[in-house]
């Protein structure tokens, strides 16, 4: 019998270094922290390098004494995190491939050594030879003059070489893009400034693998004359992105500098110009470039992406007037991606653009749900149909599977699908957690909502939503504390009040939610006080449910019926809901108004017929 095959105790594989003994993972000659599963995961590639292991196989590896755990959660998880540590993409992988359904494959070349690393070491009989002090003097004198030059003039950009050899590399986790200044000169050139700040962010959260912040936290730093250390410190991030960019016919020149937030240090600065065709192409380019400052690995785009010029400008208005958050606003985003679309009919990003703003109307209910969840679902599609991997109609797909069809197996594909492509896309973060409260994870819906507020700080969705998770989650202290961390932010912000005075309402805090309420309905302050003050809060209650009945808005009306006792009443609203598909039935397992009514057969049919049960 032969000698058995020595495992490997070194894999090399790009940059990266695993000691198979240690579990340690080294990145050109530095420690990279690598969780338990993940490493697992790595270890289980890394010896059938270019093969299929199966997700079965896998998960008998990281779970092999079938503990109780979400496998397919588990495994996504772990998957992204390594991902995440090797500055990998799904779409694009370097490292790890996907292979749908299957499994996964690691697709670089590896190398490995089963013996020990140790320091090579100059054979003790020969020595190199010395050379003479007079030659040494010679040539050092030449060396440092060549360097001074080609440092001064960055010849093949030895000046940035220098840099980073001779000063220790600075570990950036996080960064921010700050609203690239317009140098046009011209009020109708925001929108392209605005409008591209925000594709450079997508772009970054794609390629970076760091924590990038979203657009509604930077956006309100635009003009601002708060120095780069003020800004990071406010935003928690390690490095700034800032720029400017001048459009001038079917030119767009950009400037972009990644600043390091402690030292005040410009670690890197280009310029660069191209036809705005070719713009998604410069944006992957300036992404890929910060990218690489940030000592993470990418994969250059295969090829440019054109557009035309014109599909363009109209898709960067539509995203424009989206963020503006208005219902005028999302009306006139609608438009301007229909006209994108005409311009250019195979332009997904403008499906995409599409899908969100019907999405976002139909849940604030600028459109009737079913409309905007049925236009939302075919944009969406059609943009799929153009680009899969594109992570924005994946989100939003997920999100009309979720509350209008109340397919929940489909939604969790999708944004399972949208987590791989971009991690970093607060909004879509922010969905996938209102997904998770629906469906009774509240737990992981809370985590997913922080993450999204990690992501986007200084959004009021992203924060009210936390505090609606915080809510639906039972947890109302920390739902109150939310709440009012968001109306810092914007003390008219209604949604937040919404969930503020339900949160004070569980909590038997009556008199705080009637101050609330009159606070918000200032012509109805006296009538409130006095039926408070002689009745109690059940009449207010009531008062509320037939209010919204009137307007229609019937799962809301229930919950108040619920809360005052009247069952059969609020039953009898549900159920005339479920005909009509009402949106907000979404809620149901969520909503802790129901609570009354989880015992009664009517709701338990109800909550079967919609597969939460």
């Amino acid at each position: 019998m032969g000698d058995p095959v020595p495992t490997p105790r070194v894999y090399q594989f790009g940059v990266f270094t695993l000691d198979a003994r240690t579990g340690e993972l080294t990145h050109n000659g530095n420690k990279t922290p690598l969780r338990e599963q993940p490493l697992k995961l790595l270890l289980a590639l890394l010896e059938q390098p270019g093969e299929l292991v199966t997700r079965e196989e896998l998960v008998t590896r990281l779970w092999p004494s079938r503990t109780f755990v979400d496998v397919d959660r588990g495994l996504n998880k772990a998957v992204n995190h390594l991902r995440e540590v090797l500055g990998d993409s799904a779409e694009q992988p370097v490292f790890v491939e996907t292979l749908p359904r299957k499994g996964y494959r690691f697709v670089a070349p590896v190398t490995n050594d089963t013996r020990e690393v140790e320091p090579a070491l100059a054979p003790p009989d020969e020595k190199p030879p010395r050379p003479s002090f007079r030659h040494w003097l010679a040539f050092s004198g030449l060396a440092v003059s060549a360097l001074v030059l080609v440092a001064l003039t960055n010849v093949g950009g030895v000046r940035s070489w220098l840099t980073r050899r001779f000063y220790p590399q600075p570990h950036i986790a996080s960064l921010a893009v700050l609203p690239l200044e317009n140098l046009s000169h011209d009020t109708e050139q925001e929108y392209f400034a605005d409008g591209l700040t925000d594709e450079l962010i997508t772009s970054l959260a794609k390629l970076s693998g760091v924590r990038v912040i979203s657009r509604t936290s930077v956006m309100r730093y635009k003009g601002t004359q708060k120095s780069v250390a003020d800004i990071g410190r406010e935003l928690d991030v390690d490095a700034i992105v800032e720029g400017t960019v001048m459009r001038s016919g079917n030119r767009a020149r950009i400037t972009a500098q990644l600043i390091q937030v402690s030292t005040d240090m410009h670690l890197w600065a280009e310029s660069y110009e191209r036809d705005v065709s070719e713009i998604l192409d410069l944006q992957g380019k300036v992404a890929g470039d910060i990218a690489r400052e940030v000592n993470v690995m990418v994969r250059p785009l295969e090829k440019a992406q054109i557009v035309n010029p014109q599909a363009y400008g109209l898709y960067l208005k539509g995203r424009y007037h989206f963020y503006q958050y208005t219902s005028r606003g999302w009306q006139q985003s609608i438009d301007y991606f229909r006209q994108a679309i005409d311009a250019d009919p195979n332009f997904a990003l403008a499906y995409s653009g599409l899908a969100d703003s019907y999405i976002v109307a139909g849940a604030y209910g600028v459109f009737p749900s079913r409309e905007a969840f049925n236009q939302g679902k075919s944009a969406a599609n059609k943009a799929l149909q153009i680009d899969q991997n594109l992570a924005g109609a994946h989100y939003a797909l997920g999100t009309a599977y979720a509350w209008y069809d109340w397919d929940w197996r489909n939604a969790d594909h999708e944004f399972q699908r949208a987590l791989e492509l971009d991690p970093n896309d607060s909004i879509g973060r922010n969905w996938y957690g209102g997904y998770l409260s629906l469906i009774g994870k509240h737990s992981q819906a809370v985590d997913e909502h922080e993450r999204a507020r990690q992501l986007d700080p200084y959004s009021l969705i992203v924060n009210t939503n936390l505090a609606r998770a915080l809510y639906w989650a039972g947890r109302y202290d920390e739902a109150v504390a939310q709440a009012k961390k968001t109306l810092q932010i914007d003390p008219k912000f209604s949604i937040a009040l919404f969930w503020l005075e339900g949160s004070l309402r569980h909590k038997g805090m009556f008199k705080e939610a009637v101050a609330l309420r009159q606070a918000v309905t200032p012509d109805e302050a006296q009538d409130i006080e006095r039926t408070f003050k002689s009745r109690g809060f059940q009449p207010l209650l009531r008062g509320s449910g037939e209010t919204f009945k009137k307007a229609g808005a019937l799962v809301e009306a229930a919950r108040c019926y619920a809360q005052v006792g009247e069952k059969q009443e609020a039953l009898t609203l549900l159920e005339d809901c479920y005909e009509q598909r009402c949106s907000s039935m979404a809620t149901l397992k969520a909503e802790p108004d129901f609570e009354a009514l989880q015992q009664e057969p009517r709701f338990q049919e109800l909550l079967r017929k919609m597969g939460l049960l």
